[in-house]
This record gives C-alpha cells, structure tokens and sequence, in this order.
C-alpha cells in the first residue's frame, strides 16, 4: 500500500516523519521531496480579470462619468463634448483608483508558503490507517491511498 500526502515544509512534517518512524516505518519506505511553486508574473491589464486590472468596472465608471459630463455640459459653460471629456478622464483615474484599492484590500491575505513536500510512504495494508491518522494529527494538505 502508497499513502502519498503533501504538507507545507515546517516542523509539522518533521514530526510526522519521526512519529512514522517510532510506528515502525523503516526509513526507507519513506520518501519526502520538495515541490517548488512557480511564481508567475501577471500582466498589469487583464481582460480576463485574473490578477490585472478589472477592465469592465473602469469602463463603466467612465462611461457614467462621460454621460453625466455630456448631460450637464449643455447647461455648463465649456460645452457638452468638453464636459463629456473631462468626465471621461475624470471616470477613468476614479475607475483605475477603486480597482487598485479592492485589489489592495485584497492582497492582505497571507500568502501559501511557496515550498511544499510530496512525503510517499510504503507500508503493509493494515499499516495504511495508523499512517493516515498520524499525516491528519500534523495537518497534511491531503492523502491519497493507492
């Protein structure tokens, strides 16, 4: 029986490892190797909103401010296409200001460490449980029995 599990690389797998060895698990049916996450750089604009600029939310708050410049400009001294520009850029800098403060809210969550550790264990099937309970006990990410 391969129980396979990830864990974030901290004490918690050490002592997993240790306990799994004091459980008569020989160390060479242990295997922990290290998975390296790549972090990727996103583009600042993203039509797709994935980690750029929402797009859709500054269109809009452009094109209401560009209305109401538009509407009122025919009361207001500038003219109506003047005041429909200024509200244009004016929708847009108030667009672009609202997107970076979500996504800066946002960003305060604490980050996944960027290591973690594949751990593979062989053992006899009525060994599979007691190792499962004690990779649960230090907090595995997951297990899969095969």
């Amino acid at each position: 029986m391969t129980v396979i599990s990830l864990f974030e690389h901290s004490l918690k797998l050490e002592l997993a490892i240790s306990e799994l060895e004091n459980n008569h698990i020989g160390r060479e049916c242990i295997l922990a190797k290290p998975i390296f996450l790549e972090q990727t750089e996103y583009s600042f604009i993203d039509p797709y909103n994935n980690n750029g600029m929402n797009l859709f939310l500054v269109s809009c708050i452009t094109m209401i401010m560009m209305l109401l410049g538009t509407i009122y400009g025919f009361v207001l001294y500038l003219g109506p296409i003047i005041w429909g520009l200024i509200g244009m850029i004016a929708g847009a800098l108030v667009g672009i200001f609202l997107d970076l403060s979500i996504k800066k809210s946002k960003r305060k969550k604490p980050a996944r460490s960027p290591a973690e550790v594949l751990l593979i264990i062989n053992c006899e099937e009525d060994k599979a449980n007691m190792v499962e309970m004690i990779l649960k006990k230090y907090q595995t990410l997951g297990i899969v029995r095969l």
